[in-house]
């Protein structure tokens, strides 16, 4: 008997999003997942577009016998087309087809999937999804459950990605769940607010097979217990780990400064926080847990010990106004940020501020290829949504130039020339910040060019 083929596949984002070319992380469920379903004896693939660069073909579909879908929010819509062209094609062979969707949106809203689903899998699904494919778990939508022992999880077999080779950065997880719950965020909802970790022997036998590339430690929170991490980090240094990583934290990371030591010492070289917003009221009101004085020292900490920042914002809660724009610039060019991620508030479903949006009537709509951070997609409070939308590109604008660009080269080489204390390869660590602005000004420029039919709707909004 012929081995049933079961193909994965992560859509990519829509078209509007020009970014969605750069996203060449795969998602880790569908590889877990798919590694487990190999060992079991499947004939396995992941098709990941964003890594292929081309959607799955109508051969490709024919061929599968189980497909399995994991989308976000802004990738559902084309989760959906494929598995409506999968249903068809194979009807037409008169061939038996099988629709399994999973991840965090069908996980936040199961109900929003029509026939061409056959199975939606809510939450964690790795204890059950065997079962699931050998059939013995019949229900149109099933319930995962929390997965306590995280060892369990198998290290992911990558090969399984088609075009494998394209990957030059590694996601690894090493832990699940959050201890926070801001009210943007669905993490809580998806993994629970128990903060549940791998060994550190598990974390260290994944990443030591790892020899060129970066590593992304995709945890949403990497450091939160302060004892493991210094044992993860003595491990890794003594083990002469000599991979660049970098990974998520929050700005609280930066108050243990013998931790962020261990952190570089141990190659990692650039973090990503969420700083979220400057505003202080927005900070409150998004359930964020820190200050201003807490940002401003994780960043003057972290540049000091040789990681660059990453700093993530969120502009548009209820208390920001006009003024949020300008003054999330300037600190970002007072601070000198390697690297800087501007979002609108997005009310992602599963989220506390989806439930208040949709129940006051704030949505402007449910188009969810547009729920990608980029898009205004909601009426805010103290300004216009075409203000909201035109005032996160003036960020980006201000960040993003040429002429920043120059100077960041002007002083990098300054540095590397005075060859200062932390003196990274110059490429890569010097002046990827550099080309970064170059670059993003140009992603930028084709964002707006493919937008301007949604930028024209939003200023004609009432």
């Amino acid at each position: 008997m012929s081995k049933q083929k079961v193909r994965f596949v992560e859509p990519m984002g829509a078209p509007s999003n020009v970014f969605a070319k750069f996203m060449n992380i795969p998602l880790l469920g569908p590889v877990f997942l798919a590694t487990t379903a190999k060992k079991e004896g499947f004939d396995v693939q992941i098709y990941n577009e964003n890594i292929l660069k081309r959607k799955i073909s109508p051969a490709e579909l024919l061929e599968t016998d189980i497909l399995c879908l994991s989308c976000i929010t802004a990738t559902v819509d084309r989760g959906k087309e494929i598995a409506f062209q999968y249903k068809q094609i194979r009807k037409q062979h008169h061939l038996h087809s099988r629709v399994i969707f999973g991840g965090i949106h069908a996980s936040m809203l199961p109900s929003d999937f029509g026939p061409d689903i056959d199975q939606i899998v809510c939450g964690e699904a790795d204890s059950i999804f065997i079962n699931i494919l050998n059939n013995n778990i019949k229900n149109p939508v099933i319930q995962g459950k929390p997965l306590e022992d995280l060892d369990s999880i198998p290290i992911p077999d990558f090969s399984l990605v088609k075009n494998s080779h394209a990957i030059n950065i590694w996601p690894v997880m090493t832990s699940r769940g959050c201890p926070y719950h801001c009210n943007f965020c669905s993490v809580t909802k998806m993994f629970g607010r128990n903060y549940r970790t791998q060994s550190i022997e598990r974390v260290l036998d994944e990443i030591m097979q790892y020899k060129k590339g970066w590593i992304f430690f995709v945890d949403d929170n990497f450091t939160a217990h302060t004892s493991r991490s210094h044992s993860l980090f003595d491990k890794m240094i003594s083990y002469n780990f000599s991979i660049p990583w970098t990974a998520q934290v929050r700005v609280d990371t930066a108050k243990d400064i013998s931790l962020v030591r261990k952190m570089y010492k141990a190659g990692c070289r650039i973090v990503f926080i969420g700083f979220e917003s400057i505003n202080p009221s927005s900070l409150q009101t998004m359930h964020k847990s820190q200050n201003l004085q807490d940002i401003h020292k994780a960043i003057s900490i972290f540049k000091k010990e040789g990681i660059q920042v990453h700093g993530m914002f969120m502009l548009g809660n209820d208390p920001d106004t006009n003024e949020i724009f300008n003054a999330t610039s300037d600190f970002c060019r007072k601070n000198k940020l390697s690297y800087v991620q501007y979002s609108v508030l997005t009310p992602l479903p599963g989220t506390e501020v989806f439930d208040s949006f949709e129940k006051s009537d704030r949505l402007i709509h449910k188009n969810w290829s547009l729920y990608d951070g980029l898009h205004v997609v909601f009426h805010p409070k103290q300004m216009s949504a075409i203000e909201l939308q035109n005032g996160m590109i003036s960020c980006f604008k201000s960040f993003y130039s040429y002429s920043n660009a120059i100077k960041d080269s002007f002083l990098t080489s300054l540095n590397v020339f005075l060859k200062q204390k932390h003196n990274y390869p110059l490429f890569r660590q010097n002046y990827y910040p550099v080309l970064m602005k170059i670059v993003g000004k140009s992603i930028l420029h084709n964002w707006m060019k493919n937008n301007l039919a949604y930028l024209s709707f939003l200023k004609n909004l009432k």
